[in-house]
């Protein structure tokens, strides 16, 4: 339906730019604030605003983009879908996940370069919307996954935290989260459960644009520290500080790209 409409005019009203303002790699956050990479950038290049807003910086003499792309599939996937109109190739998504798989910890991180689809997006982006997607397997980039692995492995020792490959499960209900719902999160062997990364996966694969995930783990469902009730002062601490240091190590990140 919208084949005929310009990628300029795409481009301006989704992020209020030009198609050039947009580097070839962006990150894609639904939750940590444009604020936060900005005060760690050489220099701001261009702030922009559209649908979404976001930022293009320079650090590391790498001309990088970040956007905040809201919460939830529908809003993360639309993002990553209306960057198909732009030239960016690589994509790399960050959030937060709880952990489904329980030797993690409040604050570890997951690299994900697959996800299992538990949100309806990404129906309407497969090759039959008459197919129910629901516990297929998405995938991003192995490749990408693996260089944000690179990346974030130098700072396990500094946070006392794990780093590691991960599998997330895409959910649409925050309260759809019952003892029924974990067992299959878990039998699709998946570590942690979020929002929006299938979504994100399935948009960069209808584009053909690389992607990948880093996710900290914010809270333990199966542990009675979720995100209601149980967690701890220490845990809040120990989240804040990886939280408050993630864009710099995102960053850091996608300027080693060529």
């Amino acid at each position: 339906m919208y084949d005929k409409v310009k990628r300029e005019t795409m481009v301006n009203i989704h992020f209020g730019c030009k198609i050039e303002d947009i580097a070839s790699i962006v990150i894609l956050t639904p939750i940590w604030s444009l604020e936060s990479f900005t005060n760690v950038a050489e220099e701001v290049l261009v702030k922009f605003a559209g649908w979404y807003k976001g930022v293009t910086l320079k650090f590391n003499g790498k001309k990088i983009t970040v956007i905040s792309s809201g919460i939830g599939a529908p809003m993360s996937g639309d993002c990553a879908l209306a960057l198909n109109y732009t030239d960016c190739d690589t994509i790399i998504f960050s959030g937060s996940a709880g952990a489904v798989n329980t030797k993690w910890c409040i604050g570890d991180m997951l690299v994900v370069s697959d996800a299992v689809i538990g949100e309806g997006f990404s129906r309407y982006h497969s090759e039959d919307i008459r197919k129910d997607r629901f516990g297929e397997l998405v995938q991003g980039d192995r490749g990408t996954a693996q260089k944000l692995l690179n990346t974030v492995n130098k700072y396990q020792s500094r946070y006392g935290i794990d780093c590691c490959e991960g599998r997330i499960f895409s959910i649409d209900s925050i309260l759809g989260e019952r003892k029924d719902t974990f067992d299959f999160i878990r039998e699709k062997g998946c570590d942690g459960v979020e929002m929006e990364v299938s979504a994100v996966f399935t948009a960069c694969s209808c584009g053909g644009k690389k992607a990948a995930a880093l996710i900290i783990i914010s809270d333990l469902p199966l542990k009675n520290r979720n995100l209601f009730e149980g967690i701890t002062e220490t845990d809040i601490k120990r989240y804040n500080e990886i939280k408050h240091d993630l864009p710099e190590m995102l960053l850091e990140d996608a300027a080693g790209f060529r």
